[in-house]
């Protein structure tokens, strides 16, 4: 049977489930990192009978909301490659091919690629375990806006396929990070937070384009709670990459439930209202759509938020003043 046969009978299969997990944020991204896996197995076992098996070991990562478990229905790619080192350099030849064939067959199983060419076809994203080590810490010493907007992609990095090197690649990163004194910077990094309400209490909603009157949830309601998260798990060296178990990390208990529950709570306003019609509009909540008791509660949503991102930032000018353990 022909590769594209197989990769359309795999998106089949996606269109077909996804009417029966889209109210639901986990079965809905069980059903993409069912996809993904099914996508990339097909691509390295068509690409090896033709270039051979790999040369080394290697592990397929996701990055982003795939690599949070956070996508919505439509998602775009974000994915890099961790190879053993070998002493063959035309290894990283042979992942970058690879890469590439994955990125094309994700694309034909329905995920666009990334805008941004955070994929395993482009080098940034595809080196050695030595390399890599050596660009994370080049990231975290250059401390540059866009190393550090590089390094946070990382963290988000999950193990979807292969060997988890990622996994040691984080235990060796976050204690340079904090050797370092990177995590007040890091928070700068991601403290521009578009704002979703007005000062007398209106939604800001698009006022021009496709998605005029409706909410960019990602940016104003999305970001504060992701960003909090993942500065938590830095702080805290942690493995998980989930928003909502990052910030079951807060020293505060009542604050964790309550943040908690919020995100949840998000998270579902999104795939219940979003629009949905494409990866972009995903994004967007139609207000005029929601009740006023809805709105209401949305409002909450977006003013926790807020109010999460500024608490986290104490935390880090603590740290900053009188050390962490």
């Amino acid at each position: 049977m022909a590769i594209n046969t197989k990769y359309s009978q795999i998106k089949a299969f996606r269109d077909q489930e996804m009417s029966h997990v889209r109210s639901s944020s986990t079965q809905l991204n069980s059903l993409h990192d069912e996809i993904t896996r099914q996508t990339v197995t097909l691509a390295v076992d068509s690409f090896q009978s033709e270039f051979g098996p790999p040369p080394t070991p290697f592990c397929f990562f996701v990055m982003g909301s795939a690599g949070r478990a956070e996508q919505g229905i439509w998602s775009d790619q974000d994915h890099g490659i961790i190879f053993k080192e070998t002493k063959d350099t035309k290894t990283q030849e042979y992942f970058l091919t690879l890469g590439n064939e994955i990125s094309e067959g994700l694309v034909k199983t329905g995920y666009k690629k990334c805008d941004g060419n955070v994929m395993a076809s482009n080098p940034l994203w595809c080196k050695s375990f030595e390399d890599w080590d050596k660009q994370l810490k080049g990231w975290v010493l250059d401390a540059s806006w866009e190393s550090i907007r590089h390094l946070l992609t990382f963290i988000d990095g999950r193990c979807l396929y292969g060997d988890d090197l990622l996994l040691h690649l984080k235990q060796s990163i976050y204690p340079f990070i904090h050797k370092e004194h990177l995590l007040f910077r890091i928070l700068e990094n991601t403290m521009h937070i578009k704002k979703g309400v007005g000062i007398l209490g209106q939604f800001l909603v698009d006022t021009h384009g496709p998605m005029t009157g409706s909410l960019n949830i990602k940016e104003s309601a999305l970001f504060p709670y992701v960003n909090a998260g993942r500065v938590m798990a830095i702080r805290e060296k942690s493995m998980k990459t989930s928003t909502y178990e990052r910030l079951q990390l807060l020293p505060d208990l009542v604050l964790r439930e309550k943040y908690g529950k919020q995100f949840l709570n998000l998270q579902s306003y999104r795939l219940k209202y979003g629009i949905h019609t494409n990866y972009d509009s995903g994004h967007y909540l139609a207000i005029e759509q929601l009740s006023k008791q809805q709105r209401k509660r949305l409002k909450g949503i977006l003013k926790d938020g807020i109010n999460l991102f500024d608490y986290v930032g104490k935390l880090v000018e603590e740290d900053e003043q009188h050390g962490h353990e």
